[in-house]
């Protein structure tokens, strides 16, 4: 698998002088798969048999232009 891509930053507040480090990057996995991964720093998370990626206006945009521009993959519109 090749390195992930950085496509998405940002940091929040989450109380009693908390704040969380979020990083957001997409990997080739395969010809036809690509993989979203979401790192969120600064808080303590529970394991569950389920997960989802928050993702922004600005980062989707930029997740279709590394899917056609690194991935090949243009027939995405």
């Amino acid at each position: 698998m090749e390195e992930p891509i950085r496509i998405g930053h940002d940091k929040f507040y989450i109380g009693e002088g908390e704040t969380a480090r979020r990083e957001l990057r997409v990997v080739k996995v395969s010809d036809e798969v690509i993989q979203l991964q979401e790192e969120v720093h600064g808080i303590i998370a529970l394991v569950g048999a389920s997960s989802s990626v928050n993702i922004k206006k600005d980062e989707f945009k930029k997740l279709i232009q590394i899917a056609k521009e690194e991935f090949g993959w243009d027939d995405i519109c």
